[in-house]
């Protein structure tokens, strides 16, 4: 007679510091650099998470003031203009998403995130960003006001193209 196996199971705090530390490709992230010696604190502020592969984790239009960084997996960004909806890029582990609204604080998402694949990533919450020192803060708002602006600047570029024709 066979008995039935048991499988334990047991559920964990998911130790995201601890994997960014051990992976150079997200220790090494511009986030983390920026962050500089907060960067720990700011992550324990955050929620892990994950999506399904083709699963949209917020569209354009939604209330949102929340950045995302990547664990694992990629995100690709879509953009409406007018009529047009153009593909801005994907984003992969180590970088992130939604930089607009954490900036902007209440605001509408001003593009669409959908997972390429399965993801994980940390939602972070705008209080804890921008609630490091003055030093932190300005690094972090000069960085991703950047990173916005290239995006919004493909934005631009690929619907100009589409509307050549």
């Amino acid at each position: 007679m066979s008995e039935t196996p048991v499988v334990k199971v047991e559920l964990q705090r998911a130790d995201v510091t601890g994997r960014v530390s051990r992976e150079p490709r997200l220790s090494d992230s511009m986030l983390v650099k920026t962050l500089g010696a907060d960067w720990e604190s700011v992550l324990r502020a955050g929620q892990a998470k994950r999506a399904a592969a083709r699963a949209v984790i917020f569209q354009q239009g939604d209330a949102g003031e929340t950045l995302l960084f990547v664990l694992s997996g990629s995100v690709r960004l879509f953009a409406r203009k007018a009529t047009d909806t153009v593909e801005l890029g994907v984003a992969h582990a180590g970088d992130v998403v939604g930089e607009g609204e954490a900036l902007a604080g209440e605001g509408r998402r001003a593009m669409s995130a959908v997972a390429n694949e399965i993801v994980e990533f940390v939602e972070l919450p705008r209080a804890a960003l921008f609630g490091a020192g003055p030093k932190t803060t300005q690094a972090l708002e000069t960085w991703l006001k950047t990173l916005h602006a290239e995006r919004l600047k493909s934005l631009d570029e690929m619907t100009d193209f589409l509307n050549r024709w």
